[in-house]
């Protein structure tokens, strides 16, 4: 073995056992957990686990934040880390997240943008400081990998939601729906005196969500982008179908490439186990193809099944709570908390 072969594989041999830091969560509590809800004063952390910053939207959506009353804390280094597509190797990325899980006076995480990167540290992150000290953890698209793992190692419930540079930071053109929605969400103010569920409103003056397979359901909603859905099969971080509402998105997927990623959860014995569907945004999946695919797979379903749910790359992307329990009513194309999805008082 050459040198530079040496060099190589020692580098991997010490980046694997690096990786290998928190490659066995903890047992995860029996009992599901809602995160505190947000109050002026509190802090909320922008993370960048996935791709790189836009430092020009970080700043703007600091000011935001900031100007509703939060304090933000923005690690140094995270509006000008870049490693090829990642923000920052994988150490660093994990170790942002992990040193905003551990920190006590955080009362939110919050995603700045998705991209790719998360699948790579999923082994790497502290479960066990999120299940002692649960907060808000807020994000989408690659973010899915990160609701995955944290419902089946903390059972925390977290949101599926706007991120700093895809909504947060601005308003206008559809944003204001999912801005509003992602406060009316995590906000304690928002909630009248004692809490309680409430339906996810829809935006106005767009398409409503349609029934495709009639009836009602009740469960703990899970899922996100279909890519990452498929992604982590066979993984310690895989979907829990049993008895849950599944809602999917995804972005830029031709129609036969959405078609493999529901065939893989199929094959995999995961997709008819859902007590029912919700299908959000698929942008640039070709209209024609993308009905075909949802008729194959869900036009004899036995549960009840909704199309076109303002979820994913789309200004008008509601905010979800994972993990939550809900009741989805396919004729009225509605989800509807059954209990508020953070903690109040």
């Amino acid at each position: 073995m050459d040198h530079t072969r040496r060099t190589f594989v020692a580098a991997g041999a010490t980046a694997l056992a690096a990786a290998t830091l928190y490659s066995a969560p903890p047992t995860p509590p029996t009992a599901w957990v809602r995160p505190p809800a947000l109050k002026p004063g509190d802090t909320i952390a922008f993370v960048a686990p996935a791709g790189p910053a836009d430092a020009a939207r970080v700043a703007d959506g600091r000011a935001r934040f900031e100007k509703l009353g939060f304090k933000v804390n923005v690690p140094a280094t995270l509006p000008t880390r870049r490693d090829r597509y990642l923000a920052g190797t994988d150490a660093e990325r994990a170790a942002e997240f992990n040193a905003a899980a551990r920190d006590k006076s955080v009362r939110a995480i919050v995603a700045i943008k998705g991209g790719y990167g998360l699948t790579r540290i999923l082994d790497q992150l502290d479960y066990a400081a999120l299940t002692a000290d649960p907060k808000i953890v807020a994000g989408f698209s690659d973010l899915t990998g990160l609701h995955l793992a944290v419902a089946r190692h903390c059972r925390l419930v977290t949101f599926h939601s706007p991120m700093v540079q895809f909504g947060l930071y601005r308003d206008g053109d559809g944003y204001d729906f999912s801005n509003d929605l992602f406060w009316r969400t995590l906000r304690a103010d928002r909630y009248a005196k004692g809490g309680g569920g409430f339906a996810v409103p829809a935006p106005t003056g767009q398409p409503r969500p349609r029934g495709i397979v009639a009836g009602t359901a009740r469960g703990r909603l899970v899922g996100g982008n279909l890519s990452l859905l498929g992604a982590t099969v066979g993984t310690p971080y895989e979907i829990e179908p049993d008895g849950n509402i599944l809602f999917v998105e995804d972005t830029g997927e031709k129609g036969y490439r959405v078609d493999r990623l529901f065939s893989q959860l199929r094959l995999a014995g995961l997709l008819a186990r859902f007590a029912g569907v919700v299908l959000g945004s698929f942008d640039g999946t070709d209209d024609g193809e993308l009905a075909a695919v949802v008729r194959d797979y869900f036009g004899a379903s036995k549960v009840p099944v909704v199309a076109g749910y303002p979820v994913g790359h789309t200004p008008f992307n509601a905010t979800l709570a994972h993990g939550a329990r809900v009741e989805l009513d396919a004729a009225a194309g509605t989800l509807t908390y059954l209990e508020a999805p953070v903690t109040l008082g």
